[in-house]
């Protein structure tokens, strides 16, 4: 309902607002705090329209932004960036998301989602992630409190890119890349152009990272760039097609991915964590993966129903 909503209010800041609707929006606005957020990712998604039908010359064929139904589309009405001039007249946030507090994007287990950012960006978000997200007219910042992002960056050398993960920045124009946040380190994979990493806390200097490049930022500094071979590649930013790649990865660590996904929990004897498995799942596939990876490692499968935390699958010897 709150989408709707604000497609509709998009759809008439699109078009111009009189003294009474001006005065009910304000209320709108006001009535939650969640509001202001859902309008701001309208009139992105509607910029997104609008820079597709340009792009496409006129023909209007272009693929609806991610999360947004056919219903709520059809209020929309392109308008030359008519609602990026009403936003910054209206609510006086400037270009993009207000500077002062920023909006909050949480994702649940399991879900992954696709965020048109106010700038023509795009954030896939993966799950169990916290974003927070602070555009001003000078620069674009984005925090990675928790989980993973990957970042496909409008092109603007006048407004900086910055994504914050703790104490680590990563800065990126017209680029595209993936921010892993893990306890104290955080991964960056670099997918396209060159992102810009350093850490507030260390006097080391800034690293530059290229495409097919990735590093590890640490307390101790950031690592210097590595190659990223491609079937690391794969493994690392697979979770942006709904997949699972193990690729020598100890059958630890893939219940551990497994479990970044899934609200029935994965477990594995002590004795078999160190065992190496390989292969390729769904998300959710966590019966497939616990069955074939027992076959594997020479073990077995238990499911149980644990009082407090549901179904439990575990791999026993």
């Amino acid at each position: 309902m709150i989408d709707e909503t604000a497609c509709r209010w998009a759809a008439a800041l699109d078009r111009g607002l009189d003294p009474g609707e001006r005065a009910q929006l304000g209320a709108w606005l006001d009535e939650d705090g969640r509001h202001r957020g859902a309008l701001l990712r309208a009139s992105a998604a509607l910029h997104l329209l609008d820079r597709g039908r340009a792009l496409s010359g006129g023909s209007g064929a272009v693929a609806e932004p991610a999360r947004v139904d056919r219903g709520q589309a059809r209020w929309w009405r392109v308008g030359g960036g008519a609602v990026a001039a009403a936003l910054v007249a209206t609510l006086g946030l400037g270009m993009g998301l207000w500077p002062e507090r920023g909006e909050r994007i949480d994702t649940r287990i399991g879900e992954i989602r696709r965020l048109p950012l106010a700038d023509g960006s795009v954030a896939l978000v993966n799950s169990g992630t916290t974003l927070r997200v602070a555009f001003s007219p000078a620069r674009r910042d984005v925090r990675v409190d928790k989980g993973e992002a990957w970042f496909q960056v409008a092109h603007n050398p006048e407004r900086p890119f910055i994504v914050a993960s703790g104490p680590y920045r990563v800065q990126a124009v017209g680029t595209a890349f993936d921010v892993r946040r893990e306890g104290d380190v955080a991964r960056v994979v670099v997918t396209k152009g060159v992102v810009k990493i350093w850490s507030v806390d260390s006097d080391r200097p800034a690293r530059h990272v290229s495409a097919g490049q990735w590093a590890m930022l640490r307390p101790d500094g950031p690592q210097a760039a590595k190659l990223l071979p491609p079937q690391a590649s794969d493994q690392q930013l697979a979770w942006r097609e709904g997949r699972i790649v193990l690729d020598d990865m100890t059958l630890g660590a893939a219940v551990a991915e497994f479990n970044r996904y899934n609200v029935n929990r994965l477990e594995v004897a002590p004795q078999l964590a160190g065992r190496r498995v390989v292969g390729w799942f769904r998300i959710y596939d966590v019966d497939g993966f616990a069955t074939a990876s027992a076959a594997m490692v020479g073990g077995r499968v238990e499911r149980i129903d644990r009082p407090g935390e549901g179904d439990v699958t575990r791999i026993l010897p």
